[in-house]
Protein backbone atom coordinates (compact mmCIF):
# COMPACT_ATOMS: atom_id res chain seq x y z
CA UNK A 1 0.00 0.00 0.00
CA UNK A 2 1.82 3.36 -1.37
CA UNK A 3 0.46 6.24 1.58
CA UNK A 4 0.34 10.22 0.24
CA UNK A 5 2.99 12.89 0.94
CA UNK A 6 1.67 14.76 3.41
CA UNK A 7 4.99 17.18 4.35
CA UNK A 8 8.59 17.53 3.68
CA UNK A 9 11.03 16.85 6.51
CA UNK A 10 14.45 18.78 6.44
CA UNK A 11 17.18 17.83 8.70
CA UNK A 12 19.60 20.74 8.20
CA UNK A 13 23.19 20.60 9.66
CA UNK A 14 25.92 22.08 9.14
CA UNK A 15 27.79 19.91 6.47
CA UNK A 16 24.86 18.44 4.67
CA UNK A 17 20.98 18.64 4.14
CA UNK A 18 18.57 15.62 4.72
CA UNK A 19 15.38 16.32 2.36
CA UNK A 20 12.40 13.63 2.73
CA UNK A 21 9.23 13.44 1.48
CA UNK A 22 7.23 11.69 3.87
CA UNK A 23 3.73 10.41 4.80
CA UNK A 24 1.49 11.80 7.81
CA UNK A 25 3.48 8.90 10.16
CA UNK A 26 7.08 10.74 8.82
CA UNK A 27 7.95 7.48 6.50
CA UNK A 28 10.15 8.43 3.72
CA UNK A 29 8.59 8.63 0.57
CA UNK A 30 11.90 9.64 -1.09
CA UNK A 31 14.94 11.40 0.03
CA UNK A 32 17.41 13.47 -1.30
CA UNK A 33 21.06 15.29 -0.09
CA UNK A 34 21.55 18.77 -0.38
CA UNK A 35 24.49 21.56 1.09
CA UNK A 36 24.73 22.01 4.41
CA UNK A 37 23.79 25.03 5.93
CA UNK A 38 27.59 26.71 5.57
CA UNK A 39 27.74 26.02 2.01
CA UNK A 40 23.86 27.16 1.92
CA UNK A 41 24.64 30.15 4.03
CA UNK A 42 22.54 33.29 2.27
CA UNK A 43 20.77 31.24 -0.23
CA UNK A 44 19.16 28.74 1.69
CA UNK A 45 15.11 29.58 0.01
CA UNK A 46 17.32 29.15 -3.36
CA UNK A 47 18.07 25.93 -1.68
CA UNK A 48 15.26 24.30 -0.37
CA UNK A 49 13.45 25.44 -3.80
CA UNK A 50 15.65 23.42 -6.09
CA UNK A 51 15.35 20.38 -3.71
CA UNK A 52 12.14 20.32 -3.49
CA UNK A 53 10.52 21.63 -6.68
CA UNK A 54 9.82 18.44 -7.85
CA UNK A 55 7.53 17.11 -5.21
CA UNK A 56 5.74 20.24 -4.16
CA UNK A 57 5.15 20.40 -8.23
CA UNK A 58 3.17 16.81 -7.88
CA UNK A 59 1.67 17.19 -4.47
CA UNK A 60 0.96 21.18 -4.75
CA UNK A 61 2.33 23.24 -1.86
CA UNK A 62 3.39 20.63 0.80
CA UNK A 63 4.35 22.05 4.17
CA UNK A 64 8.04 21.50 4.83
CA UNK A 65 8.97 21.41 9.02
CA UNK A 66 13.13 21.77 9.30
CA UNK A 67 15.40 21.44 12.66
CA UNK A 68 18.96 21.76 12.73
CA UNK A 69 21.27 24.22 11.88
CA UNK A 70 19.31 25.78 9.15
CA UNK A 71 17.38 27.57 12.51
CA UNK A 72 21.24 28.74 14.19
CA UNK A 73 22.40 32.58 13.92
CA UNK A 74 23.70 31.79 10.25
CA UNK A 75 20.13 29.67 9.06
CA UNK A 76 17.72 30.48 7.15
CA UNK A 77 16.07 32.37 10.13
CA UNK A 78 16.76 32.14 14.03
CA UNK A 79 14.84 30.18 15.91
CA UNK A 80 15.75 30.52 20.05
CA UNK A 81 16.74 27.97 22.13
CA UNK A 82 14.12 26.52 24.43
CA UNK A 83 16.14 26.87 27.82
CA UNK A 84 16.34 23.82 29.99
CA UNK A 85 14.59 22.24 31.81
CA UNK A 86 12.18 21.49 28.99
CA UNK A 87 9.68 19.49 28.02
CA UNK A 88 10.05 17.91 24.83
CA UNK A 89 6.51 18.77 23.64
CA UNK A 90 7.49 22.34 23.88
CA UNK A 91 9.11 22.30 20.83
CA UNK A 92 5.67 21.42 18.87
CA UNK A 93 4.63 24.69 19.76
CA UNK A 94 7.69 26.37 19.67
CA UNK A 95 7.92 26.28 15.03
CA UNK A 96 9.20 29.10 14.02
CA UNK A 97 7.51 30.65 10.34
CA UNK A 98 10.55 31.25 7.93
CA UNK A 99 7.77 31.83 5.18
CA UNK A 100 4.37 30.66 4.24
CA UNK A 101 4.14 26.86 5.00
CA UNK A 102 7.93 26.37 6.11
CA UNK A 103 8.78 26.20 10.02
CA UNK A 104 11.84 25.20 11.73
CA UNK A 105 11.86 24.04 15.22
CA UNK A 106 14.02 25.82 18.22
CA UNK A 107 17.25 24.08 19.65
CA UNK A 108 18.12 23.65 23.29
CA UNK A 109 20.51 25.19 25.58
CA UNK A 110 21.26 24.31 29.17
CA UNK A 111 24.00 24.75 31.98
CA UNK A 112 25.72 21.69 31.55
CA UNK A 113 26.97 19.05 34.55
CA UNK A 114 30.44 21.05 34.42
CA UNK A 115 28.55 24.13 35.06
CA UNK A 116 29.39 25.72 31.35
CA UNK A 117 26.77 26.54 28.96
CA UNK A 118 26.11 24.08 26.57
CA UNK A 119 23.79 23.99 23.29
CA UNK A 120 21.99 21.52 20.90
CA UNK A 121 20.67 22.22 17.18
CA UNK A 122 18.88 18.75 15.41
CA UNK A 123 19.32 16.49 18.38
CA UNK A 124 16.16 17.64 20.36
CA UNK A 125 14.32 16.69 17.22
CA UNK A 126 15.54 13.68 17.38
CA UNK A 127 15.21 13.11 20.92
CA UNK A 128 11.59 13.97 20.66
CA UNK A 129 11.05 11.77 18.24
CA UNK A 130 12.45 8.55 20.29
CA UNK A 131 9.84 10.18 22.93
CA UNK A 132 7.12 10.12 20.23
CA UNK A 133 8.24 6.15 19.43
CA UNK A 134 7.78 5.12 22.98
CA UNK A 135 11.97 5.04 24.01
CA UNK A 136 11.81 7.69 26.58
CA UNK A 137 9.61 5.49 29.06
CA UNK A 138 11.07 5.86 32.47
CA UNK A 139 11.76 8.21 35.18
CA UNK A 140 14.98 9.18 34.30
CA UNK A 141 16.97 8.57 31.18
CA UNK A 142 20.43 8.72 29.74
CA UNK A 143 20.83 9.31 26.05
CA UNK A 144 24.22 9.40 23.90
CA UNK A 145 23.85 10.97 20.50
CA UNK A 146 27.30 10.09 18.94
CA UNK A 147 28.33 12.50 16.21
CA UNK A 148 30.55 14.84 14.75
CA UNK A 149 29.88 16.62 18.44
CA UNK A 150 28.47 13.97 20.48
CA UNK A 151 25.56 14.64 23.08
CA UNK A 152 24.90 13.32 26.16
CA UNK A 153 21.41 13.95 27.56
CA UNK A 154 19.95 13.29 30.99
CA UNK A 155 15.87 13.09 30.81
CA UNK A 156 12.99 12.93 33.44
CA UNK A 157 9.73 11.81 32.28
CA UNK A 158 9.73 13.39 28.52
CA UNK A 159 11.71 16.40 30.43
CA UNK A 160 15.45 17.60 29.10
CA UNK A 161 16.95 18.35 32.08
CA UNK A 162 20.61 18.98 30.85
CA UNK A 163 23.03 18.09 28.39
CA UNK A 164 27.00 17.44 27.75
CA UNK A 165 28.66 18.12 24.54
CA UNK A 166 31.97 16.46 23.38
CA UNK A 167 33.48 16.73 19.75
CA UNK A 168 34.78 13.98 19.66
CA UNK A 169 34.03 12.98 15.79
CA UNK A 170 35.26 16.27 15.32
CA UNK A 171 38.97 15.77 17.53
CA UNK A 172 38.85 12.84 15.63
CA UNK A 173 38.77 14.42 12.22
CA UNK A 174 41.37 17.01 13.10
CA UNK A 175 43.80 14.06 14.52
CA UNK A 176 43.73 12.12 11.35
CA UNK A 177 43.57 14.74 8.64
CA UNK A 178 46.00 17.04 10.14
CA UNK A 179 48.21 15.52 12.36
CA UNK A 180 51.13 13.25 11.91
CA UNK A 181 50.15 11.37 15.13
CA UNK A 182 47.97 8.62 12.91
CA UNK A 183 48.62 8.73 9.63
CA UNK A 184 50.09 10.18 6.49
CA UNK A 185 48.22 11.31 3.51
CA UNK A 186 49.20 8.25 1.74
CA UNK A 187 47.04 6.03 4.56
CA UNK A 188 43.14 5.74 4.30
CA UNK A 189 41.29 6.21 7.18
CA UNK A 190 39.44 3.10 7.74
CA UNK A 191 38.16 0.58 9.94
CA UNK A 192 39.50 -2.24 11.93
CA UNK A 193 37.59 -4.05 14.36
CA UNK A 194 40.49 -5.58 16.20
CA UNK A 195 42.33 -1.97 16.52
CA UNK A 196 39.02 -0.02 17.45
CA UNK A 197 38.78 -2.77 20.55
CA UNK A 198 42.73 -1.90 21.24
CA UNK A 199 42.08 1.70 21.70
CA UNK A 200 38.72 1.18 24.21
CA UNK A 201 40.83 -0.81 26.00
CA UNK A 202 43.62 1.79 26.40
CA UNK A 203 41.09 4.02 27.87
CA UNK A 204 39.32 2.39 30.19
CA UNK A 205 42.56 0.96 31.07
CA UNK A 206 44.06 4.42 32.27
CA UNK A 207 41.22 6.86 32.40
CA UNK A 208 41.93 10.55 32.85
CA UNK A 209 45.11 10.36 31.23
CA UNK A 210 43.74 11.26 27.07
CA UNK A 211 45.76 14.04 26.34
CA UNK A 212 49.06 11.73 27.13
CA UNK A 213 47.65 8.54 25.56
CA UNK A 214 46.91 10.07 22.10
CA UNK A 215 50.57 9.78 21.32
CA UNK A 216 50.47 6.34 21.57
CA UNK A 217 48.90 6.47 17.83
CA UNK A 218 52.41 6.94 16.50
CA UNK A 219 54.51 5.44 18.96
CA UNK A 220 52.57 2.08 18.89
CA UNK A 221 53.39 2.50 14.92
CA UNK A 222 56.72 3.28 15.09
CA UNK A 223 57.12 0.23 17.57
CA UNK A 224 55.43 -2.28 15.14
CA UNK A 225 53.00 -3.12 17.25
CA UNK A 226 50.39 -0.83 15.60
CA UNK A 227 49.89 -0.53 11.49
CA UNK A 228 49.79 2.63 9.63
CA UNK A 229 46.45 1.15 8.50
CA UNK A 230 44.90 0.26 12.09
CA UNK A 231 46.45 3.78 13.64
CA UNK A 232 42.94 5.44 12.78
CA UNK A 233 40.90 2.46 14.28
CA UNK A 234 42.90 2.91 17.42
CA UNK A 235 42.53 6.39 18.11
CA UNK A 236 38.92 6.42 17.19
CA UNK A 237 38.69 3.49 20.26
CA UNK A 238 40.49 5.54 22.46
CA UNK A 239 38.81 8.37 21.97
CA UNK A 240 35.25 7.46 22.17
CA UNK A 241 36.46 5.14 25.01
CA UNK A 242 37.38 8.46 27.10
CA UNK A 243 34.42 10.04 25.79
CA UNK A 244 31.89 7.17 27.03
CA UNK A 245 34.34 7.03 30.53
CA UNK A 246 33.91 11.18 30.91
CA UNK A 247 30.20 11.21 30.42
CA UNK A 248 29.10 7.98 32.53
CA UNK A 249 31.61 9.59 35.24
CA UNK A 250 29.57 12.77 35.64
CA UNK A 251 26.33 11.59 35.06
CA UNK A 252 26.79 9.26 38.42
CA UNK A 253 22.65 9.89 38.90
CA UNK A 254 22.03 7.53 36.39
CA UNK A 255 24.25 4.78 36.51
CA UNK A 256 21.57 2.04 36.80
CA UNK A 257 19.57 2.92 33.91
CA UNK A 258 20.20 1.33 30.23
CA UNK A 259 21.34 3.96 27.86
CA UNK A 260 19.47 5.32 24.46
CA UNK A 261 22.04 5.48 22.06
CA UNK A 262 20.46 7.71 19.10
CA UNK A 263 22.53 7.90 15.77
CA UNK A 264 23.97 6.56 12.66
CA UNK A 265 24.14 2.71 12.75
CA UNK A 266 27.93 2.45 12.28
CA UNK A 267 28.68 4.98 15.46
CA UNK A 268 26.07 3.29 17.92
CA UNK A 269 27.66 0.44 17.41
CA UNK A 270 30.80 1.54 18.30
CA UNK A 271 29.43 3.33 21.06
CA UNK A 272 27.12 0.36 22.63
CA UNK A 273 30.77 -1.39 22.14
CA UNK A 274 32.33 1.27 24.75
CA UNK A 275 29.58 1.23 27.08
CA UNK A 276 29.94 -2.46 27.57
CA UNK A 277 33.27 -2.14 28.70
CA UNK A 278 31.79 -0.27 31.75
CA UNK A 279 28.85 -2.74 32.18
CA UNK A 280 26.01 -0.35 30.61
CA UNK A 281 23.38 -2.25 28.48
CA UNK A 282 22.46 0.18 25.84
CA UNK A 283 19.76 0.27 23.60
CA UNK A 284 19.93 2.20 19.72
CA UNK A 285 17.84 3.63 17.24
CA UNK A 286 18.21 5.21 13.79
CA UNK A 287 19.23 9.05 14.08
CA UNK A 288 17.14 9.54 11.01
CA UNK A 289 14.22 7.40 11.62
CA UNK A 290 13.95 9.22 14.95
CA UNK A 291 14.18 12.60 13.34
CA UNK A 292 11.43 12.00 10.87
CA UNK A 293 9.31 10.67 13.87
CA UNK A 294 9.71 14.10 15.87
CA UNK A 295 8.94 16.32 12.63
CA UNK A 296 5.31 14.12 12.37
CA UNK A 297 4.28 14.86 15.08
CA UNK A 298 5.03 18.25 14.74
CA UNK A 299 3.34 18.08 10.97
CA UNK A 300 0.30 16.94 12.46
CA UNK A 301 0.06 19.04 15.44
CA UNK A 302 0.04 22.33 13.00
CA UNK A 303 -2.95 20.27 10.92
CA UNK A 304 -4.88 19.82 14.06
CA UNK A 305 -4.34 23.29 14.82
CA UNK A 306 -5.23 25.04 11.94
CA UNK A 307 -7.81 22.34 10.65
Amino acid sequence: MTFPAAFIAVDWGTSNARFALCDEDGQALETREGPGAAQSRGRFDEVFDEATAGWRAAHRELPAFMCGMVGSAFGWKEAPYLPCPADLYELADSAVKIREGVHVLPGMRCTNPLGAPDVMRGEETQLFGAQCMGLLPGERQLVCMPGTHTKWVTLSRGVVQEFLTAPTGEVFGLLCEHSVLVRDKATPVTHDARDFERGLAEAVRHPGALIHQVFQARSLRLDKQLSNEGAASWISGLLIGADVGGALKVSGAYEREPVLIIGAPHLADSYALALARHGRKATKVDGSTASLAGLAYVFREHERAHA
